[in-house]
């Protein structure tokens, strides 16, 4: 039933085609012709427009009157490094060279709808009115989805392909998230001739550090500085740091309870030593757990059931377009496509893991309709 030759084809495709966020450019205009070759209504929203990019979302609709409407969606751009990616199949495996990421994240899951939607034309099944979305800048916050009007579409359910692991895996809890630059002001000094003059940004910085959480906090939340940057010259006493600071929690008001906390410390400490304090750290999406009684699950495990995969249901860490669906109202369900080492230039994924993924995929639509 899936053209495994056609599907890898198409897949390779794209992976060969840079596109990093807010460039999707190029991967758009081919996804275009190919929603477009098997029939689909293609339509770009000017999601690109708002976001400063240069592609917006990709919509295609096969319509059905009078039946539920799917939406399925995976996004078009990819972490760096991803300019002249070179895939290699090796041993039913794709993977890159080495020098750049594949782009399975979230190419895969492009390429497993399209193959999807094509069986389910070529064998005539019953399917509901399906809507595809391929979103951009998905890698960079979300700003896709969070520009694309899904109100105009009202989908029943939607179906993100985009987690790593096995077909059959559903996400059905994801985080609440915030982060943001906080900055410590201190005042310079010639560190050689009045150091005492001075107010040294990154000792202030270090006083705080040791007083806030950080790392894995408790089994739903976590805390981290990835990127810490300061400093003008050796001889110069820093008068400024710049601290990168992200945080998630599955709990909304833990993550609240967090940021005030780590809020406080940084005011208490910045006036202690008579530095200034900047807090730009916002909160981003939000996290959803669903139930496991909903409708969708249940759709979901049935097809699993009937492409003979395992049904699993995990937490993740991470977000994706489902948070911003959910959030707006729309039951959504993130669901794994095989694609394994993500965000690295080790990612690969087995080829049976994409039939698998457009096999269950098809079995969705053909279960809703």
């Amino acid at each position: 039933m899936i053209n495994r030759e056609r599907m890898v084809e198409n897949f390779i495709n794209m992976a060969k085609i840079s596109s990093p966020s807010l460039k999707e450019r190029e991967v758009a205009d081919y996804i275009k012709k190919e929603l477009e070759s098997i029939g689909l209504e293609v339509i770009e929203d000017n999601a690109g427009e708002k976001t400063g990019g240069n592609s917006g979302n990709i919509i295609g609709i096969l319509r059905a009157p009078g039946k539920k409407k799917v939406l399925l969606s995976a996004h078009m751009d990819t972490v760096l490094p991803c300019d002249k990616v070179n895939p290699i199949i090796e041993n039913g495996i794709i993977k890159s060279d080495g020098t750049t990421v594949l782009g399975g994240d979230d190419k895969a899951g492009i390429a497993n709808i399209i193959e999807a939607i094509r069986v389910i034309k070529e064998n005539n099944f019953d399917h509901p009115e399906i809507i595809v979305v391929c979103s951009i800048a998905e890698e960079i916050g979300l700003l896709g989805a969070k520009n694309f009007d899904i109100e105009k579409y009202a989908p029943d359910y939607s179906f993100i392909l985009d987690s790593s692991g096995k077909p059959g895996i559903a996400i059905i809890q994801t985080p609440y998230s915030a982060k943001g630059e906080m900055k410590i002001i201190g005042k310079p000094a010639h560190a050689g001739i009045a150091p005492e003059n001075g107010i040294n940004a990154l000792t202030v910085a270090a006083h705080a550090i040791t007083k806030i959480k950080l790392g894995r906090i408790d089994s739903e939340t976590t805390s981290n500085i990835g990127v810490v940057r300061g400093g003008e010259a050796v001889n110069i006493v820093m008068p400024e740091v710049t601290l990168h600071y992200e945080a998630r929690s599955f709990s909304g008001e833990k993550l609240d309870s967090l940021l005030k906390e780590t809020n406080d410390i940084f005011v208490e400490v910045a006036k202690e030593f008579g530095a200034e304090f900047e807090n730009n750290v916002v909160k981003g999406y939000s996290g959803y757990h669903l139930d496991k009684n909903e409708d969708i699950l249940k759709y979901f495990e049935k097809a699993c059931m009937n492409a003979e995969v395992e049904y699993i249901t995990k937490s993740t860490g991470g977000g994706s377009d489902s948070n911003i669906y959910n959030e707006k109202g729309y039951k959504a369900l993130t669901i794994a496509v095989g694609m394994t080492k993500v965000h690295t230039k080790e990612e690969y994924i087995e080829i049976e893991d994409m039939v698998k993924t457009a096999k269950l995929v098809v079995e969705v639509l053909k279960e809703i309709a």
